[in-house]
């Protein structure tokens, strides 16, 4: 029988996983072979796999030896529930769920209260350097962050508009354009784009290992997509950067970090400059009672030269909390959930003189001002029976055009992080709320948009994941878990090993030793021949085109 070498060598706390402790991916073994624009069987485009699921589909992939974008999808599982076989062996039973973060020092953040006017500062300053911790110096390449761990959403790779680039990882969102913004020159097709990228800690890469806990996509968990307090989850907002389209007097991006990508929807042209003007933050913190989330936003500010990296000159924009459903016009109610920073760059202030968000509300320079951060991310659900667009969503991501200014306020209620917004009229696509639907098949994302996203690509499009084949090699092998000392029939409770194993996952490290221990296959990977079969078989799928007009979505 074979048998394989595994180390012991960390956990998710802080550092990269261990195979044993979280999914497995072969980022030094990545692939990449021809599909069809969707991931099918067929040709014309490419796709590259380093785990379970693609890194990006581009029908004009980076040249051989050319650095590209690897999705960082090893997931932590949990903490294992050990047990001890009859031969005296202490193997994993099961993987339960993390607790949340209650600790500081593990989630810096909880030792200020945003509520509090005199600790908002602190608290924005706290999850602005857990962001950037070991960030800055990886390039925000998050398999090589040396501090902490960060996860990527899977199966963004399929919209035509919007799919992730090879380069970088970078989704397509709202364009900036030219009539909002006075950076921008006036004139006709001076709208620039603007690109993308989230990346969620460990606790936040967790659930997103448990929607997506099996290799096929249209066996995804919406249910599960449920945050636990100390998930966190930033992105990137990078603007295209044409400087034949940028007032050079008022231009906000002069220094701001740069990266080459491709444009998804013209990718036999050059690559196009982006720079980074904003970034998004959104913390799952029990403390905020109206909603179970704190969000923040940030913009790049170039006059803050004394930070060496330019990664680093970033102006809070502010804190929101909740909806401020009272809030109903500009001066009607106080904005008592959002709390809104001095000091934005004049340049970035909108050309109408109107907040980012609606009557005052946190928003960035990227956003819909008719919106808001916690409104828009409300509306993460998604009501898996339906046969529409529109209606698998169940709701649009802000007000239509169409609706009164009451009617508007169903977008600014108080929705509480695991309960879904419900269902809007006209299936989906109206003003008010429909009947209510019953979960399931109505399931929250718990104000996650970019889970929204790739679901509808697993669960309405039924794309399919043409890296299955180096899923099942990945999964081949299930090895228990060791710690030091340990070694089967030692005598050690799995109680004791529980404790031990999560002392070490959040930041005793440092007492984990490399250890070498002979661990036979306990399964071979199995393969549904039905289902790869059908997939095989399957004509080439046809993707909805959508337009980019909502807000961007983290």
């Amino acid at each position: 029988m074979r048998k394989h070498s595994w180390f012991v060598v960390g956990f998710a706390g802080l550092l990269a996983c261990d195979p044993r402790t979280c999914r497995r991916q072969d980022p030094k073994d990545a692939s990449t072979t021809g599909v069809g624009e969707f991931g099918q069987t067929g040709a014309g485009y490419t796709v590259q796999c380093s785990g379970w699921f693609p890194d990006w589909i581009s029908s004009n992939p980076p040249a051989a030896g050319t650095p590209s974008f690897q999705l960082a999808q090893g997931f932590p599982l949990g903490v294992p529930v050990l047990e001890t076989t009859p031969d005296d062996k202490i193997r994993i039973a099961r993987w339960d769920p993390f607790p949340k973060s209650t600790d500081p020092v593990e989630a810096p953040w909880l030792a200020h209260d945003f509520r509090l006017a005199a600790q908002q500062a602190a608290y924005l300053d706290a999850i602005k350097e857990y962001m950037l911790a070991g960030n800055v110096e990886a390039g925000f390449e998050a398999q090589k962050n040396t501090k902490r761990s960060w996860f990527h959403v899977p199966m963004m790779t399929t919209d035509p508009n919007s799919r992730r680039e090879p380069y970088h990882g970078l989704t397509k969102e709202r364009a900036l354009r030219a009539a909002d913004h006075k950076w921008i020159i006036d004139g006709a097709g001076n709208n620039l784009d603007s690109y993308a990228i989230g990346y969620y800690n460990w606790l936040g890469g967790y659930t997103i290992g448990q929607v997506f806990g099996d290799p096929d996509p249209q066996l995804s968990a919406p249910d599960k997509a449920d945050f636990i307090s100390g998930a966190f989850v930033f992105k990137l907002l990078f603007a295209e950067y044409d400087t034949s389209k940028i007032d050079p007097a008022q231009n906000p991006l002069v220094d701001a970090p740069e990266w080459q990508v491709q444009d998804v929807q013209a990718p036999t042209v050059a690559l196009s400059r982006v720079r980074l003007l904003q970034v998004d933050v959104a913390v799952r913190d029990d403390r905020s009672a109206q909603t179970g989330w704190v969000f923040a936003t940030f913009v790049y500010d170039k006059s803050m030269t004394a930070e060496t990296s330019p990664w680093r000159r970033l102006k809070p924009v502010g804190l929101q909390w909740g909806n401020d459903p009272d809030v109903t016009a500009s001066g009607v109610g106080t904005l008592d959930e959002s709390w809104l920073a001095a000091g934005i760059p004049s340049a970035l202030q909108r050309q109408d003189g109107r907040p980012f968000g609606r009557h005052g509300r946190l928003n960035g320079p990227v956003d819909n001002p008719d919106s808001s951060c916690i409104s828009c991310h409300s509306t993460a659900q998604v009501v898996t029976t339906a046969t529409a667009l529109g209606a698998f969503r169940g709701v649009d991501l802000f007000a239509p055009t169409a609706c009164s200014d009451a009617q508007d306020m169903n977008w600014f209620r108080n929705v509480m992080g695991g309960t879904p917004f419900g269902v809007m009229t006209n299936g989906g696509d109206g003003c008010d709320l429909a009947a209510p639907v019953a979960s399931p098949p109505l399931h929250s994302l718990d104000y996650s948009l970019q889970l929204a996203d790739a679901l509808e690509a697993s669960l309405y499009f039924d794309n399919p994941n043409p890296c299955a084949a180096m899923a099942a090699d990945l999964k081949a092998v299930d090895a228990p878990v060791v710690l030091p000392g340990d070694r089967g029939g030692s005598g050690a409770t799995p109680e004791a090993m529980r404790a031990r194993f999560a002392q070490a996952r959040i930041r005793d490290l440092s007492a984990i030793q490399k250890v070498e221990l002979p661990v036979e296959l306990s399964r071979k990977a199995r393969v549904d021949a039905k289902r790869v079969d059908v997939k095989a078989a399957a004509p080439p799928l046809r993707q909805e085109v959508k337009p980019l007009e909502g807000p961007h979505r983290r």
